[in-house]
């Protein structure tokens, strides 16, 4: 009897369910990219707070936010045609991130989706209203069929200008800085960032790092990544450049790859890092407000370049040379430890959840403080350089 009522409660549940929001592929728009830039009238911010939640309200009347869309036509993808499309778009005029979407939607013949949402681009002076930051986020967050992995950059200039780029290699702006990023990773000193990487980030932080990109001075028609922007109270506080983020990501151990030179009786000698490990160390607590932090950084890479008449393998050699790539390191690790710290005092490193997780009771001292407690700390910088691999030899 048991095993009829299981029958047909089986039966009544493929024959009662279903999709109920389907809708064709054909007749779905695929958002691939999302880039906003400030409309005309977010210098009226303030005013806004003076309209009270009782009032009417004619939200068309007022355009804060300019956000650019674009989707690739599907009529150009197919197993002969390829996997990616050239992206057409459609920009909207709106005073929220969701009154964007929905004006998209009343401009399209076909269903909007944003679930393969690959780039999302903000301008440098969105970045200046921290107040919009925080809605946009906001929406970014709650919004359930958003890719939450989709690469996250700000644009020098009108983030539209980047979506209208056309990159030589590739059918759109989308494909350019996944592929950029992507096949960059092991070699590139700017690491992509994820969009759940920054909400995470703002939230508990309340900074992020994020890449930059702009147009190139000299040729207009070349799109370079130019390094990251540095982020705090969802505010644009000052930007880094490739080579001091790159001294950055060792300080937080994130590199995956890139490279650092050394010039021996002026011939260059490159390390090709390869991997790394890191440590935090809090050395001396006795007075809360001058912590002194130790950061062991152990770098391990391939050594090439010097000149066909040295010999690498002599004696000592080896040794002196990973001495001039510690020494080297650690001045450009201290120098752009010290920049985050006194210009921006913003903790990129993570010495604040080292310390809440392993001194808990002394982080309860001082967490309230903890802003002016980081921007006196002393951080130290101790850099182990390997050669692992010295290439093909005789």
């Amino acid at each position: 009897m048991k095993l009829k009522k299981g029958v047909v409660l089986i039966l009544a549940c493929c024959f009662l369910s279903g999709c109920w929001d389907k809708v064709e592929i054909d007749r779905r728009s695929f958002i691939s990219t999302i880039a906003v830039d400030t409309g005309k009238d977010i210098g009226d911010e303030e005013k806004f707070k003076e309209i009270r939640s009782n009032e009417v309200f004619k939200e068309e009347d007022f355009k804060k936010l300019n956000v650019t869309f674009g989707f690739p036509d599907i009529s150009e993808l197919g197993p002969q045609k390829g996997s990616t499309a050239k992206e057409q778009i459609v920009t909207t005029e709106a005073f929220s991130m969701q009154d964007s979407v929905t004006r998209l939607a009343s401009k399209m013949s076909r269903s909007v989706y944003t679930g393969h949402s690959k780039l999302l681009i903000l301008s440098d002076q969105i970045m200046e209203y921290p107040e919009t930051v925080k809605e946009v986020f906001d929406f970014l967050e709650r919004q359930p069929d958003i890719n939450r992995m989709m690469l996250v950059v700000i644009a020098k200039g009108k983030a539209e200008d980047f979506v209208n780029f056309q990159p030589s290699m590739e059918k759109n702006i989308e494909s350019y800085i996944s592929g950029l990023m992507e096949s960059g990773i092991s070699n590139f000193n700017v690491l992509p960032t994820r969009m759940n990487d920054v909400l995470i980030s703002s939230y508990k932080n309340k900074n992020a790092i994020i890449p930059t990109i702009e147009f190139d001075k000299v040729d207009k028609n070349k799109l370079i990544i130019s390094g990251v922007a540095l982020i705090k109270d969802y505010k644009l506080d000052g930007y880094l450049t490739p080579s001091e983020d790159a001294s950055l990501e060792i300080l937080r151990g994130k590199i995956k790859g890139g490279k650092e030179v050394i010039l021996k009786e002026g011939h260059p000698i490159e390390l090709q890092i390869t991997g790394i490990k890191r440590n935090i160390s809090l050395v001396d607590d006795a007075n809360p407000q001058k912590l002194k932090f130790t950061i062991d950084v152990l770098l391990e890479g391939q050594l090439k370049g010097y000149y066909i008449d040295s010999d690498i393998f002599s004696e000592g050699e080896i040794e002196k040379i990973q001495d001039n790539f510690n020494d080297v390191i650690e001045r450009k690790c201290e120098k752009v430890a010290r920049i985050i710290q006194e210009q921006h005092t913003i903790d990129a490193i993570g010495l604040k959840e080292y310390v809440e997780k392993f001194r808990p009771g002394l982080y309860k001292r001082i967490k309230n403080n903890w802003e002016e407690v980081y921007k006196n700390a002393n951080i130290d910088v101790t850099v182990s350089t390997k050669a692992r691999r010295l290439g093909i030899t005789k």
